[in-house]
């Protein structure tokens, strides 16, 4: 499974870099850090997976995840974020997402969601 990272902030995306270690079937094509790059990024390596977070600069993961859920098929998109509120999951979900995580308690449920779609058995 070909997953693309895309967050603002090295930190996360490094952490998730490192989380994704554990699955071998996972290969992570490439890193984002603002919404012009993970639109090109989407569209260049055609990630199976985006880990898309909410807020970056030049737009934001919802700019993201209307644009690349237009083109069909579209990878998963897994938002991750720091913004959790009950009215942004619901919007992220109109708009298409396939998983909503909020980082600072749900980085476990995300890396289960991979296992899952992998087949990942321990």
């Amino acid at each position: 499974m070909r997953v693309l990272i895309a967050d603002d902030s090295s930190i996360v995306r490094e952490r998730v870099a490192f989380l994704l270690t554990e699955l071998k079937e996972v290969e992570i094509v490439g890193q984002a850090q603002d919404v012009p790059d993970t639109i090109k990024s989407v569209t260049r390596l055609k990630p199976d997976v985006v880990i898309l977070d909410m807020q970056m600069p030049g737009g934001s993961g919802m700019d993201v995840l209307e644009k690349i859920k237009e083109d069909k098929p579209s990878p998963i998109v897994m938002m991750f974020t720091n913004s959790p509120y009950a009215q942004c999951r619901q919007r992220c979900m109109e708009l298409g997402a396939d998983y909503f995580f909020d980082k600072s308690t749900e980085a476990e449920k995300l890396l289960d969601a991979l296992k899952e779609r992998v087949g990942y058995s321990a």
